[in-house]
């Protein structure tokens, strides 16, 4: 039997502005749910980013699934992230005039109601489907940014800094609600903190220093 890909292959990889290097990773492989821990200016969002596609690296190599998508256009990342990848950013990016159910299938190639619906039941959210995403709770952006990173039932979701400003009943809260939706599809799970609280929940941490 032919073993898996890692999920992530990441070699050499560099990224620089202006001719400094503000990140520089040797080499390292995602197996399962990966904390990029370390202070801010460290690199961890960039290095998310470059793994998410949504950032090109100035130099080296990352593979997804034994893919290396280092040279992709745009288009092909497009794809790749589109059929892929789930995101939790750490601004919502809620688009305000749009009702919760809109704003939930913003991120579905192909739209899926029913999908919507039981995610919002999941989250608690069943009843708010026509509110506008600009009247809701703090609380609720937050449900609906996650059911919006899973309704296209990703292989990965990407988390960055998904418990900042929180206390520990809501670290905990948000935290159970990314893993209880990634165990349903069996995504992995990657984010990018400096809150050593979520440490526990992750198989691999990669410390990265400033």
């Amino acid at each position: 039997m032919k073993a898996m890909p890692d999920i992530f292959a990441v070699n050499n990889l560099k990224k620089s502005y202006d001719g400094k290097d503000i990140l520089n990773v040797p080499s390292f492989n995602v197996t399962g749910h990966t904390l990029l821990l370390g202070p801010s200016g460290c690199g961890k969002t960039t290095l998310m980013n470059i793994m998410a596609g949504l950032l090109p690296s100035s130099s080296g190599e990352i593979t997804f699934e034994g893919t290396n998508y280092s040279t992709f256009t745009d288009t092909q990342l497009d794809d790749l992230r589109a059929k892929n990848f789930g995101f939790v950013f750490q601004r919502m990016h809620m688009i305000g005039h749009l009702n919760v159910m809109q704003n939930i299938a913003l991120t579905q190639t192909k739209y899926d109601p029913d999908r919507i619906k039981q995610l919002m039941s999941d989250l608690g959210l069943s009843g708010k489907e026509e509110q506008k995403a600009s009247d809701l709770s703090v609380g609720e952006m937050q449900r609906v940014a996650i059911a919006r990173a899973v309704a296209n039932n990703p292989k990965v979701i990407f988390a960055d800094e998904p418990t900042s400003a929180l206390d520990d009943k809501n670290t905990e809260s948000v935290m159970d609600l990314i893993f209880t939706q990634a165990k349903k599809t069996n995504a992995t799970v990657i984010a990018a903190t400096h809150d050593s609280r979520i440490k526990k929940r992750f198989d691999n941490v990669l410390e990265m220093s400033s």
